[in-house]
């Protein structure tokens, strides 16, 4: 007599568990291609995040390279500038000291000693440094000081040009006191213009814009 369990053959069992390993190998065959899929698909997306994220880095740099380059061309317009400005205002100085320093000065209706976009150069100068746009600074403030007393100079002189204005008692000053005057604070300008100068070259010693600046302009062409 064949031997049943639950009704079953030996025979009937060993048949359903050899289809039962069959199914179960293949959910597990599905299960690992599903999980192999996915991790495919998180291994790609990582790859396109890396790769994003490279390109925005590339691009972030050469951003960076750009604003740089921005930067040292402006540094090198700013000491260029700062430096021709310099060079003129110690000329116009000079010119002017020899103006007043003769017996009979010839002085203009309009009293200028400074070059016209002096003033506007001070902020190039303190992109650069800033005791170079102090020296700046200051120099402008004795100029103008000394611009006022030339201008009293020859209001008051009817040899140096036509009586303008009334002479109040703060301005009734021999023409030697206010000569003696603008000439000090036209050579205390000049010395303030040549400490400007000389940070300058100090601030800019070693770099591409201060050996470029420090080039005859035909060089740099």
């Amino acid at each position: 007599m064949q031997e049943t369990v639950l009704g079953l053959s030996i025979g009937q069992i060993t048949a359903y568990a050899a289809i039962a390993n069959v199914l179960l190998a293949s959910v597990l065959a599905g299960v690992t291609l599903y999980y192999a899929a996915h991790a495919k698909r998180q291994a790609d997306a990582s790859k396109e995040q890396v790769e994003a994220s490279n390109r925005q880095a590339d691009a972030a740099q050469r951003t960076l390279d750009i604003l740089m380059k921005e930067k040292e061309q402006q540094a090198r317009i700013d000491a260029f500038t700062v430096k021709f400005q310099l060079r003129a205002a110690a000329q116009m100085i000079d010119e002017w000291l020899g103006r007043i320093g003769s017996e009979s000065p010839d002085l203009p209706d309009e009293i200028e000693i400074l070059p016209a976009s002096f003033n506007n150069t001070i902020s190039n100068a303190e992109r650069i440094d800033h005791m170079v746009a102090g020296y700046m600074g200051s120099a402008q403030h004795f100029v103008a000081r000394a611009e006022l007393d030339i201008r009293v100079m020859r209001d008051r002189d009817p040899r140096l040009g036509p009586q303008t204005a009334v002479i109040d008692g703060k301005t009734m000053e021999s023409r030697a006191r206010l000569k003696e005057r603008a000439f000090k604070n036209l050579n205390t300008a000049k010395a303030k213009i040549a400490e400007a100068n000389a940070r300058l070259e100090a601030a800019t010693a070693g770099s591409e814009v201060g050996q470029r600046a420090s080039e005859p302009a035909d060089q740099r062409a």
